[in-house]
């Protein structure tokens, strides 16, 4: 009965969802001049990279197991003012493109620093001869910093095409960057489909895969963009002890450094869920496979001890995907893909068997299989036994190992059944040419209390955040009953104010008695810029005025209290 429950539920949000969705792809069906390009259009040249040195750069960091580079940056100033060429439809809309030029490119991903569209206004790439590339996005995709990146469109030479209906405010589009990808895109044309290697690799719908059915439904591809470029990485979405469907997903710090994703680069990534071979066989294109894909994250807490080049500690970062403002969106969405949040097992004895499940070179989903237990294992010059190593089996359909863009995958432990995260993936020395090799996976146990004192260094904080002392938690399709985001007793009983703050932030703790809290204040790098330690029953005033203006981490904590809130400084 449970399980026909949820999936009515499912369907009446896939209903629900894919109404919207229609509604963002009307200009499939509208007139054809609209594809049409101008053929007046202009074209901005950018020169190719070095990509001999790129290469010589990705042999040594994809050889020492770090951040697996597919693109590299060029910084342009165009928008729609001052770029392109404008035209009247004969509906009466104006249209605007701007054709780019970067030779040799498989795909390119657009990084726009101002994206706003107005009401009835639609944005897409196309070919030069009018295939359209890209998503058609109007203002409902808009990002809460106005920012925009149209990722990995198929082609070297594409046209920038904006559509704004007439007697309607004029939409501001300001390209900030071009990013050349030139592997792992998945691209028919340059035969880029199925990069990772073929000759072990096995996919996740093979039969070694049929236990973990739920689990692969977690696990997501994730497209990190920094400033100077970017590449591929794995990650799971992952339960919580309050089942409030918060949208996490845990991936490698590796994979997104402080030094290198800002807080505007991280609302850049794709999180790309169901990308995987519906069978045994790979498939000889793309197609729709990477159409279910939620933008953006927030940092919220990571091990803190990576710069993007040594591993010191257990080497995790845990992110909220989508932005503040639509985070219940992001969960409707999630359910809508058939999205599992994983469970995890923070004990430390070691699993005696199980798997992983990762995007190796950013492939279709694949799955290693490991049947000996993990053993205790230290990454070079990180803290002792921070990691599992783990030496993967031959199995029906192949060897599997992990690859660049591996990792921050997770590894599963199995026991009678369940399946849970015991590690992520921080990197290695196997290979189809070297299957005996191991890999080493940053603990589950060192996450979630290790890697250091302060409350956004630990994972426990977030995953735990009734401070119950759980250490296993299975994973659900559903952990909050389809209802939304239930606000926890204790949040109604504190109240942060104003959200968002100019000069003055209020925490009002009137309500609650007994207490002895610590308040804490982290900057989305991770800095602490305000701690106090108050009794209960107190209003506290917190003057904000020379803080810089962004978002905040405000960690609340007791004995009984384990409160995160997010605020604003304008």
């Amino acid at each position: 009965m449970k399980k026909k429950i949820m999936h009515l539920c499912i369907l009446l949000l896939i209903i629900n969802f894919n109404s919207r969705a229609n509604t963002v792809h009307l200009l499939d069906g509208i007139e054809s001049s609209l594809y049409t390009i101008n053929k007046d259009v202009p074209t901005h040249f950018i020169p190719s990279p070095n990509l001999e040195q790129i290469r010589i750069e990705d042999q040594k960091n994809d050889k020492n197991g770090m951040f697996y580079r597919i693109g590299v940056s060029s910084f342009v100033n165009l928008s729609n003012q001052n770029s392109g060429i404008w035209s009247t439809l004969s509906s009466g809309d104006k249209s605007w493109q701007l054709a780019i030029k970067n030779p040799g490119a498989e795909a390119l991903s657009f990084i726009f620093k101002t994206f706003k569209l107005s009401e009835g206004s639609s944005f897409f790439v196309q070919t030069k001869e009018g295939k359209r590339v890209s998503d058609v996005l109007t203002k409902d995709d808009l990002l809460e910093d106005l920012q925009q990146n149209v990722a990995l469109c198929f082609g070297d030479e594409l046209v920038l095409t904006l559509i704004d209906k007439r007697n309607n405010t004029p939409s501001e589009l300001i390209l900030d960057r071009v990013i050349y990808n030139y592997r792992s895109t998945g691209n028919p044309n340059k035969n880029k489909i199925n990069e990772s290697d073929a000759t072990c690799e096995v996919n996740v719908n093979c039969s070694e895969g049929n236990n973990y059915q739920d689990e692969k439904k977690g696990v997501v591809r994730i497209y990190v963009v920094g400033t100077t470029g970017a590449g591929w990485c794995s990650g799971s979405l992952v339960n919580n002890l309050a089942n409030d469907c918060k949208p996490y997903v845990l991936t490698a710090l590796h994979c997104g450094p402080s030094v290198h994703t800002t807080t505007a680069n991280m609302l850049l990534w794709k999180f790309y869920f169901n990308y995987e071979a519906p069978t045994c066989v790979n498939p000889t294109s793309v197609g729709t496979l990477a159409s279910k894909y939620v933008s953006s994250c927030l940092r919220i807490a990571d091990s803190n001890d990576n710069d993007g080049t040594n591993i010191s500690k257990s080497d995790f970062l845990l992110v909220q995907i989508g932005t503040l403002a639509n985070e219940t969106t992001t969960i409707g969405k999630i359910i809508t893909y058939g999205g599992y949040w994983n469970g995890w097992d923070a004990n430390t004895s070691a699993s005696a068997s199980g798997v992983s499940i990762h995007h190796p070179s950013g492939d279709i989903k694949k799955i290693s299989t490991y049947t000996s237990s993990l053993t205790n294992s230290t990454w070079p010059g990180s803290i002792t036994n921070f990691h599992w190593q783990v030496s993967w089996a031959a199995t029906a359909n192949g060897h599997g190992v992990t690859e660049g863009g591996s990792s921050g995958s997770p590894i599963f432990t199995y026991n009678n059944g369940s399946s849970r995260i015991v590690g992520t993936l921080s990197g290695g020395s196997s290979f189809c040419t070297a299957t005996s090799s191991p890999d080493l996976y940053g603990k589950m146990s060192c996450h979630w209390t290790s890697d250091g004192s302060a409350s956004n260094q630990k994972l426990k904080t977030f995953l735990d955040p009734n401070n119950t002392g759980t250490l296993v938690l299975d994973g659900s399709f559903n952990p909050c009953n389809y209802v939304g985001i239930k606000e926890q007793i204790i949040e109604k009983e504190i109240s942060i104010y104003p959200n968002p703050t100019f000069e003055q932030l209020s925490i009002d703790l009137t309500s609650i008695s007994g207490e002895n809290v610590t308040i804490e204040i982290y900057d989305l790098m991770g800095k602490l810029i305000y701690s106090t330690f108050k009794n209960s029953d107190t209003l506290i005033e917190i003057n904000m005025e020379s803080y810089m203006k962004g978002i905040y981490n405000v960690y609340i904590h007791s004995d009984e209290i384990n409160l995160v809130k997010r605020i604003s400084k304008n």
